[in-house]
């Protein structure tokens, strides 16, 4: 009797030791695709800064110096597009804490040719 409580308690201990590793592989694996995009983004990206802009499903960041947050709740995306010269389509962007009109500074590979341009977001900065 006493060596089925054992066997029992083994069978236990190797679930509990084979979970255990699980949790840590599927930690060490998060924290590697931390570090491959942190990489991506030291290495070889480039940064844009300027206002964040989010109407009709939309996210913008207008880069212009004259650009104020009443021009944004009076305009539609499309006079927006049209009255500003750097305005760009964010796509791929994680806005956790950020609203429009916050000040932003976002790090990026490429800027995809049309009109607006548009930019997949590799990180993003509230200044």
């Amino acid at each position: 009797m006493m060596y089925e409580n054992t066997v029992g308690e083994n069978r236990t201990m190797k679930r509990a030791a084979a979970i255990f590793i699980l949790i840590i592989v599927l930690l060490l694996l998060w924290l590697i695709g931390i570090l491959s995009q942190q990489a991506q983004v030291n290495e070889g990206a480039a940064t844009l800064e300027g206002t964040i802009v989010m109407k009709e499903n939309i996210i913008l960041l207008i880069e212009d110096k004259g650009f104020t947050l009443a021009d944004a709740e009076t305009q539609s995306v499309n006079e927006l597009i049209g009255n500003y010269k750097s305005v760009y389509k964010l796509n791929n962007a994680v806005l956790s804490g950020i609203k429009s009109g916050d000040m932003v500074k976002i790090w990026y590979t490429e800027i995809l040719e049309s009109f607006p341009a548009q930019i997949n977001v590799l990180k993003i900065k509230k200044l």
